[in-house]
């Protein structure tokens, strides 16, 4: 039995918080795929947040509680029976995989009223959700490591599957949805047998995976600024603390309490950790996976924000043309100069607008291959293009990293004047992204009619102060990405040769 609470004045808008899905990852259960939760006698209490799972100092969300006892999820219902057959979003939240947490930002409570039934989960991050180490892949019995944080995802969804109905849900009808790291693992889940028949739609913010390379456990991949191999980079943590391979190394490294660990790799940059092809969970490279058509086969919306990179503009920049283009080597390899040329900057003063706009435009480019991929399929793939600029200080940043966030939970900063605008875009939005869970076609009215992508026609939905078709914003230059992007492939499957 669980104990909820209302997460509005209404009898019906019920929340249960952080219910646990899997067992305390801690211990010998550090590194291992998530095992199934305990028990509990009685009424167990939901009506607070759970532990955020371990993350840097530096995140917004550092000051909370953290735990390596962190894989619990949330769910928003407002009609609380197992008969109400109501479709299902389960969120998966940004943040790089190294910070943050479910219940940020406040999607459920907006999303819910209007007839879904919303679930939140935290999985593990950094080190804990993405180490990838020889020792761990000789310990597994599916010789693969690193991957943690997905498999929780995965994991979750099995608990949607199993339990969902019970708060008003239809397990047929799930739908997952992420921003930005979160979008990124969606994707990763489209291209994961293990994620097969969990879910059957996804929509995507800012966030892809198919659109490049990623890191491999066993080898170095000399594209996407990969630094080594998945397991060279997990070594980095044993030599950090001085400990040598041999039987007893998992153990050390396992007996090491969780903010040394998390502190190791913030401050050495040698240890390295993010999704990776482990041959069991990601079992080949997305890019290939999605090229060959052999992802989930279900509909998608997919988009960016206009102005992506002013949210990653830092002193780290490249700010000379030496410094861009050896930027641009440790991307794209041999064909950076194919790179320049479709970003070209003929001086030191040029660069930085040079690199603002190729930092947008990856995210343009992931979001609109992922259409393509998914359109060549046969599938549905709504394609749009956030383009709403803010009031007063938010302003020169244009349309930026995870403003729509703001809209669809219909929760802005404080010091963002909210006006009737922003709300009549904010209930646009949540009017596609609920009836696309509900039918995998967002278009309701009194909405614009929003047409899935057509090959033949390069048009998205422009979602701003206006809501409708528009050319799709810089999409010669995606072209000759997804040029570039085949050269990538072709080189890195003749590697494999």
């Amino acid at each position: 039995m669980l104990r909820g609470g209302n997460f509005g004045s209404a009898a019906n808008e019920i929340a249960f918080l952080g219910i646990p899905y899997a067992a305390p990852p801690v211990a010998d259960l550090r590194w291992k795929a998530p095992e199934p939760a305990s028990k509990w006698k009685g009424t167990r209490d939901a009506t607070k947040f759970s532990h955020s799972c371990m993350q840097p100092a530096t995140s917004p969300f550092a000051k909370s509680q953290m735990s390596e006892d962190c894989l619990y999820l949330n769910v928003w219902t407002t009609e609380f029976s197992p008969s109400a057959n109501l479709p299902v979003m389960v969120w998966i939240h940004g943040g790089g995989n190294y910070q943050g947490r479910g219940q940020d930002p406040p999607l459920g409570p907006g999303l819910a009223r209007m007839g879904v039934v919303v679930v939140s989960l935290n999985y593990r991050l950094g080190p804990f959700g993405f180490l990838a180490h020889e020792a761990l892949s000789r310990e597994s019995p599916h010789h693969s490591s690193g991957n943690y944080g997905l498999l929780d995802q995965i994991e979750s969804l099995k608990w949607v599957q199993r339990n969902i109905s019970e708060f008003g849900g239809d397990p047929r009808k799930v739908t997952i949805f992420g921003e930005s790291a979160g979008a990124t693992d969606a994707c990763l889940l489209m291209a994961s047998p293990l994620a097969a028949g969990l879910f059957r739609g996804a929509i995507l913010e800012s966030g892809d995976c198919q659109a490049t390379l990623i890191a491999d456990s066993k080898k170095s991949i000399p594209f996407n600024l990969i630094h080594g191999s998945g397991e060279q980079q997990g070594a980095a943590l044993s030599r950090h603390f001085g400990i040598a391979s041999g039987p007893d190394e998992l153990a050390k490294l396992r007996a090491i309490p969780a903010e040394q660990l998390l502190q190791a790799w913030e401050v050495d940059p040698d240890v390295v950790v993010s999704p990776i092809v482990d041959g069991w969970v990601i079992p080949e490279q997305p890019a290939t996976i999605f090229a060959q058509g052999r992802q989930a086969s279900v509909p998608v919306i997919v988009g960016s924000n206009s102005n992506e990179g002013t949210s990653f503009i830092s002193k780290n920049n490249p700010s000379t043309l030496d410094q861009y283009e050896k930027y641009l080597a440790r991307d794209s390899g041999k064909f950076s100069a194919e790179e320049l040329a479709v970003y070209p900057a003929s001086s030191d003063a040029k660069v930085p607008d040079a690199y603002l706009q190729l930092q947008t435009e990856f995210f343009g480019f992931g979001a609109y291959s992922m259409a393509r991929a998914m359109t060549r399929t046969g599938q549905k793939a709504y394609l749009y293009s956030f383009d709403f600029v803010g009031p007063d200080g938010y302003a020169s940043q244009g349309a930026f990293h995870t403003e729509e966030l703001f809209f669809l939970a219909d929760a802005f900063p404080v010091n963002w004047p909210r006006t009737r605008e922003e709300e009549k875009l904010g209930e646009a939005m949540r009017r596609y992204w609920t009836q696309f869970a509900r039918t995998g076609n967002p278009n309701a009215k009194p909405n614009p009619p929003w047409p899935p992508y057509d090959l033949q026609f390069e048009q998205c939905m422009g979602v701003g102060r206006e809501v409708k078709l528009k050319p799709i914003p810089g999409v010669e230059r995606l072209v000759a990405l997804e040029k570039i992007m085949k050269k990538v492939l072709a080189e890195e499957a003749g590697s494999e040769d």
